[in-house]
């Protein structure tokens, strides 16, 4: 189960650095970055659909408030990016979604620490 978070984690942020690198390209067709902010969006579904699974199973968390908290605002992190720029992709707009959508990676990886799982060098 965890893998799949963990999975999820990776697809958001490989999504977000393309955004970023299309910014600083400085042109993309809006097919190609909203399908980016899609695949994104469907990861953190996704991962939430996870947790919610773990939770459900019994899983003991150390900080359940947090947990709960980063659960309850990370399926409308990536939803703001893009109502930010919403009828304007242009460079900006490229650099608003691609660090919305870093911002629910680093979510996806602080979801996995109030699981009570060590996460890399994060940790320390």
């Amino acid at each position: 189960m965890l893998g799949i978070i963990i999975a999820g984690m990776w697809v958001v942020t490989a999504c977000g650095a393309l955004l970023l690198l299309l910014a600083a390209i400085g042109r993309a067709p809006r097919a190609v970055a909203l399908g980016l902010c899609a695949l994104a969006y469907v990861a953190t579904l996704v991962g939430i659909g996870v947790n919610v699974v773990l939770l459900v199973q019994g899983w003991r968390l150390p900080d359940l408030p947090t947990h709960l908290g980063y659960l309850i605002s990370l399926p409308f992190i990536i939803p703001a990016g893009y109502a930010l720029t919403y009828k304007k992709i242009d460079r900006w707009g490229l650099l608003i979604l691609g660090v919305a959508t870093l911002i629910g990676a680093i979510m996806i990886v602080r979801q996995i620490q109030t699981l009570g799982i060590p996460f890399g060098y994060l940790n320390v």
